[in-house]
């Protein structure tokens, strides 16, 4: 897309959105439609602020699961030769 596309496009975005905004804050029935829509709107956000509590939960668990690894991992090793180490140490 050149320049002057792109300036197109823009414009008719602009235009749109400012149509609607003028159609639901203007109108009658836009005013409506905003009044019916409040309460679902709502409910959105209370759904959104759960759905952020949720994620902040997940994010502490996984920071937990990591300083729990990383503490472990440091207690010895978990490669090839620890597992040579307890083989020939069972053999014994």
């Amino acid at each position: 897309m050149d320049n002057e596309q792109s300036q197109r496009a823009r414009l008719l975005t602009g235009a749109a959105i400012s149509a609607g905004f003028a159609f639901l804050f203007l109108t009658k029935s836009g005013k409506q439609i905003l009044d019916s829509a409040e309460p679902w709107l709502d409910e959105v956000i209370r759904d959104m602020q759960r759905l952020r509590g949720a994620a902040a939960k997940v994010r502490d668990a996984v920071d937990e699961g990591r300083r729990s690894f990383e503490a472990v991992s440091r207690l010895g090793s978990f490669g090839p030769e620890a597992q040579q180490a307890w083989t020939s140490e069972a053999k014994h």
